[in-house]
């Protein structure tokens, strides 16, 4: 049976969430980012080596207020500093990465993620994948680019370039929406897909065990 090693995960439903509740903007991206740390820890109790997720797309990047972005990229900035300060990724042996437009992110904010790649690099228990404005357009017009640069067009050099070439086995999505918003379309061909109709905050340990109860049934059933 093929084991469950890379799950993705599209955390959608935060906004409703918190617009449901009146939730204030800081606090509701505070809410998912605890959500993300929690998800990660339940992959890692069933065995899953890699974790991806989806922070921001390049869509929601280009249509958001300014301010709100500001808002987040202040919370993201927050967040990588306290993680170096207690050093838990390091502690649990988990290297992290970040993939996407990461130059039209403030110079803060990258300077903190590309610390948190640095002290995390020598890890190899578990890989944790974020990726921030990401669309997967850019992402197939990027690995596009790199082939031309090379000179070579072919399967193997396209992979070469894309952000990240680990195909996830599981593909999770929160929020009610039965699509992919074009996350990870080279990537995705044979992944199994879960859609989850809770909102991110909402989604529980519960939850996620039952998509790896269906990932576990398809592949028991010979699906892939």
């Amino acid at each position: 049976m093929r084991k469950l090693n890379h799950v993705a995960i599209i955390p959608d439903g935060n906004r409703r969430y918190a617009k449901r509740r009146n939730i204030p903007i800081s606090e509701w991206y505070a809410l998912g980012f605890r959500k993300m740390e929690e998800a990660a820890r339940w992959a890692a109790a069933q065995g899953v080596r890699e974790v991806s997720f989806w922070a921001l797309s390049a869509d929601n990047f280009r249509k958001r207020e300014r301010a709100q972005l500001g808002v987040l990229f202040s919370m993201m900035r927050k967040y990588a500093l306290s993680e170096l300060r207690e050093n838990r990724f390091a502690q649990d042996g988990v290297r992290v990465r970040f993939f996407g437009r990461l130059n039209s992110l403030p110079r803060e904010l990258r300077e903190a993620l590309e610390d948190i790649e640095k002290e995390t690099s020598h890890n190899e228990k578990r890989s944790l994948n974020i990726l921030i404005v990401y669309g997967g357009r850019d992402e197939l017009l990027n690995a596009a680019k790199g082939c031309a640069r090379d000179g070579k067009f072919d399967e193997k050099t396209f992979e070469k370039h894309l952000y990240l070439a680990d195909a996830p086995d599981l593909i999770i999505r929160t929020g009610n929406s039965p699509r992919l918003s074009g996350f990870m379309p080279w990537q995705s061909e044979y992944s199994e897909i879960y859609f989850s109709k809770k909102l991110w905050p909402e989604f529980t340990k519960r939850d996620f065990d039952a998509a790896v109860r269906f990932y576990t049934g398809i592949v028991k059933r010979g699906g892939s």
